[in-house]
């Protein structure tokens, strides 16, 4: 018997989606996708309007199809107890828990500090050698700042790197059976090697994120244990995932973009305007994951409760209905504001510090001599509807 590849029933190349996700927008905003079991949302406001509402749950445990994909043993009593799978209030207190440590003032505080960062990974860089941005920025970098912040060994780091890119096949539509073993594999690991330093850190606090999320802030109770332990693993993945595939798309769009190249070059003082266009142009997370808590009409469709819907965040921000030209890398762009980041409830609590982080990486390259876009590239990007992943991107000498 002749088994489908999962990717073959995505209905877009993974390698260049936005042609294909174009052409399913200009026939409807919303699309079934029977193989799936969910709906694809294509639209700038629709996808809006989904992210935004309360009639739309991020607990997949509320789909039975989500669900009886999770794989047995592996913690689902754990999932909605993540930041990432659950709803207000309790998404509102797990959120609340990060409260000034992540905001852009904060942040913008650390700026320095992320910029020495950068400057340490790429010292010794010779323009004559090839250099892997993935491995020697895109991935180090944000890392080294999560770690940081949470004041955890290095060692933790590199463990996250390794086990990272299959933990992400459990937020992937696309991923099989085998894919997802191994990402709730990897994911209970990672877990089993945070609790002991969870542990430690409520008999011990210190000035960091974990201590604080742990014990409280002065006069404030800190989270359960479980909800620590979760959190963390959030942070340390998705504080570098997400962060990595951003700077590497963005070097891919500066490299095919000359003359962007040069203008960036030029006027360094456009970098924040340029990031929210790299994060609109080519989204490093593609798709979100919604539950209809109730029976929903969606565009002409009559969602039924427990229904799962597939939010196109890169579809949605490359919809002309909201943007100008949207196929067109511009880095002076102005609002609307982009969905990469999400919206509503669940608009990543991240973002600022990704900014800061792809401002500070992206700064560094654009001082290379030879310049990116005078290298040859190379680039390898990973087979995943959820994530434009890059696993390999080399900027190597001109011939």
């Amino acid at each position: 018997m002749i088994q489908t590849s999962p990717a073959m029933l995505w209905p877009v190349p993974l390698d260049d989606p936005y042609p294909g996700l174009a052409r399913l927008r200009e026939q409807s905003p919303v699309h079934r996708l029977p193989q799936l079991g969910a709906h694809l949302v294509v639209s700038y406001d629709l996808a809006a309007q989904v992210l935004h509402s309360p009639d739309w749950s991020s607990d997949p445990l509320l789909s039975p199809r989500l669900a009886s994909r999770l794989p047995p043993g592996t913690g689902q009593g754990l999932v909605n107890r993540s930041m990432l799978f659950c709803d207000p209030p309790t998404h509102t207190r797990l959120r609340r828990a990060l409260s000034g440590w992540l905001t852009p003032r904060s942040v913008e505080g650390a700026r320095h500090r992320i910029a020495a960062i950068t400057a340490a990974a790429l010292a010794g860089h010779d323009g004559d050698e090839t250099l892997d941005v993935m491995d020697s920025l895109a991935y180090p970098v944000p890392l080294a700042v999560i770690c940081e912040l949470l004041d955890v060994p290095a060692e933790l780091a590199v463990r996250l790197r390794d086990e990272t890119p299959r933990m992400t096949a459990l937020l992937d539509p696309l991923a099989d059976e085998a894919a997802l073993q191994a990402g709730a594999e990897a994911a209970f690991s990672v877990l089993i090697e945070l609790v002991p330093l969870v542990a430690q850190r409520r008999r011990h606090p210190g000035a960091d994120l974990l201590s604080d999320l742990s014990v409280g802030p002065a006069g404030e109770a800190g989270l359960e244990a479980d909800e620590v332990v979760l959190m963390i693993q959030l942070l340390l993945a998705a504080g570098h995932e997400t962060t990595a595939n951003l700077v590497g798309n963005a070097v891919a769009a500066l490299h095919s973009h000359p003359v962007a190249a040069r203008l960036l070059r030029r006027s360094p003082e456009l970098l924040p305007t340029a990031v929210e266009e790299f994060l609109r142009y080519d989204s490093p997370v593609q798709l979100a994951s919604r539950v209809a808590r109730r029976n929903v009409p969606l565009s002409e469709m009559a969602i039924r409760k427990g229904e799962h819907v597939l939010v196109a965040l890169g579809a949605a921000n490359r919809d002309p209905a909201a943007f100008t030209d949207p196929d067109l890398l511009d880095l002076c762009r102005q609002p609307p504001p982009h969905l990469a980041f999400g919206h509503g409830a669940h608009f990543c609590a991240g973002a600022a510090l990704a900014r800061v982080e792809a401002q500070e990486i992206l700064r560094r390259l654009l001082d290379l001599t030879p310049p990116i876009e005078d290298r040859e590239l190379a680039i390898k990007r990973g087979r995943s509807a959820t994530f434009r992943r890059i696993d390999m991107l080399q900027l190597q000498p001109s011939a």
